[in-house]
């Protein structure tokens, strides 16, 4: 059963995150199916740069060794197996808790995780109605949500994130009253364990993986993760030696994502448009003074989408705990 932490509102207007205990019943199904269905790519190549605060390093610099592959989109699961966790019902009572409604779980997203130091402070990708990830780049829907101008149509969504994993380091890092209250964490022993929260709104991070004083390896966005037969983990890199990790090296980690069910139609305002999304960001610019390349904006026009994502989205300091 969900283990509650007292119900209520941040100090950030955000909603209390919600400690789940024995999610599934039996967790090492779950690690089985993780290892049966790699190749895992890098997060690096699986999103572009803008999903993430101040981008990724440089090609010379490498990537961390954080893989992730989608098992459910849109409601429907896609790999075999994806079923058992897209409709666990105790994430389906923790996610409807959390925002006292009912909830339609849509998308299932694995995450392999080697050695590596802190991930980047960030929230994920929203959803707006009639914009969301199927429809426009990501780079656009994190300017939407920073900006503020599209909070009408912003679809309310419960995240839940599963974690396995028994290694040094591999916390998970939370600010549930926003980044200028205290950070919160989740420390391993992951066995079965989750929380739910607004991830689209609650900044979060994966915290160092490995031993503390080790200096893991980068990669390029091209290495993939594969579990092999024998117990283990390879990163396979064009042009660089495999890399093995025991399977104790290595965090798993599994996102759940819940919309929570529309009210009636009613209190809605309409479902946004290319138009009236371009003519919002196009008032606003001008505004503020920001001159954008071209007069008829095109939602996929990289130049134009380069201008409103760095007048939006300001990164996360990198002094933040």
């Amino acid at each position: 059963m969900p283990e509650a932490v007292a119900q209520g509102t941040g100090a950030a207007g955000l909603v209390t995150p919600i400690r789940i205990d024995s999610v599934f019943d039996d967790p090492d199904v779950i690690r089985r199916l993780v290892q049966r269905h790699g190749p895992y790519r890098t997060m690096a190549s699986y999103l572009p740069a803008s999903a993430v605060r101040g981008g990724h390093p440089a090609a010379g610099d490498g990537v961390p060794a954080h893989f992730r592959a989608t098992w459910a989109a849109g409601g429907r699961p896609l790999v075999d197996g994806a079923e058992v966790i897209l409709h666990n019902p105790r994430l389906l009572r923790a996610a409807s808790q959390l925002f006292d409604a009912e909830v339609i779980p849509n998308t299932v997203a694995v995450n392999v995780s080697a050695p590596q130091p802190a991930g980047a402070i960030h929230v994920d990708v929203p959803s707006f109605r009639g914009a969301d990830r199927d429809r426009y780049p990501m780079q656009l829907l994190q300017a939407m949500a920073a900006s503020g101008l599209f909070e009408d149509w912003r679809v309310a969504e419960a995240g839940v994130v599963w974690w396995n994993y028994q290694g040094p380091g591999g916390a998970y890092d939370y600010w549930p009253d926003g980044l200028e209250g205290p950070m919160r964490s989740e420390h391993p022993p992951f066995i079965n364990s989750a929380l739910a929260a607004d991830n689209n709104r609650m900044y979060h991070r994966i915290g160092w993986v490995g031993a503390p004083a080790a200096a893991p390896p980068a990669f390029s966005a091209a290495a993939q993760i594969s579990h092999h037969a024998d117990g283990g983990w390879t990163i396979s890199d064009a042009g660089r030696a495999p890399v093995r990790y025991d399977d104790r090296d290595i965090r798993i980690s599994i996102l759940w994502k819940a919309q929570v069910r529309p009210g009636p139609q009613s209190d809605m305002a309409a479902p946004l448009t290319p138009e009236l999304i371009a003519g919002i960001i196009s008032a606003d610019l001008t505004r503020r003074g920001v001159q954008a390349p071209g007069s008829m904006p095109s939602l996929s026009d990289q130049d134009w989408l380069d201008t409103v994502h760095s007048t939006y989205y300001v990164p996360v300091s990198t002094a933040t705990p």
